[in-house]
């Protein structure tokens, strides 16, 4: 994806950098050169400019980016003008960070229909890892089908892999399974390229997807 990360602070830069690194064409953009030669080398591509001057803002690929991402959280004001500036442009998708409920109202009013609090976010991650106790990772798609990553239990170690059996026992489906940093098994692969004759093995890790009380149960099996 074609994406424009507009603001580089904590969340702006770390997006980007992630972005990045997952392969996809990053832009990072902020008015201060010296986040933006910090950044150089960690984010595909990094510009300096003022993207609440309009003139400005039109020298960015409006129409061509898949989308855009509003990352500053420290000024309200510069946010929505930068905000409602992209939609007047006609920028395919944006998405903005908001800091408040007042924020939120402003940027929903102007037609901002996709935004985030990466602190809010951040917060409800760990307090369901601290009640989940042995996920890695959490991801929510909704309030209760979430995505985690979780080492294969002892009880499973030395036994076949199947992802239709661990669907009827465990109502979870297997996303993927790594081992020693790589992807073993991807439910993404084209069937034939599948491998799925081997044993669970110690420290492997288990990308789950299903509803939380199914997680819960299989933590606690």
């Amino acid at each position: 994806m074609n994406i424009v990360a507009i603001g580089l602070g904590n969340f702006g830069a770390s997006l980007a950098k992630i972005l990045t690194a997952m392969g996809h064409d990053v832009l990072g953009v902020d008015r201060n050169i010296e986040k933006v030669e910090f950044f150089k080398d960690t984010i595909a591509n990094t510009i300096c400019l003022d993207a609440s001057d309009p003139h400005a803002l039109r020298l960015l690929p409006v129409k061509e980016a898949d989308a855009f991402v509003v990352c500053i959280g420290d000024d309200f004001g510069v946010s929505v003008m930068i905000s409602a500036l992209l939609k007047k442009f006609g920028v395919k998708k944006v998405i903005c960070r908001e800091s408040s409920s007042i924020h939120l109202t402003v940027l929903k009013s102007i037609g901002i229909e996709h935004t985030i609090n990466p602190e809010y976010e951040s917060a409800r991650i760990l307090a369901q890892k601290l009640v989940l106790s042995g996920i890695l990772n959490l991801f929510s798609i909704t309030d209760s089908l979430k995505i985690v990553d979780i080492p294969v239990p002892q009880s499973l170690v030395n036994q076949k892999f199947s992802t239709a059996t661990f669907k009827i026992d465990f109502h979870l489906k297997i996303v993927a399974l790594k081992r020693d940093q790589k992807i073993l098994y991807s439910s993404s692969q084209p069937k034939d390229k599948e491998i799925v004759d081997f044993d669970y093995q110690q420290n492997d890790i288990l990308v789950l997807l299903g509803d939380i009380r199914d997680i819960r149960k299989f933590l606690h099996e």
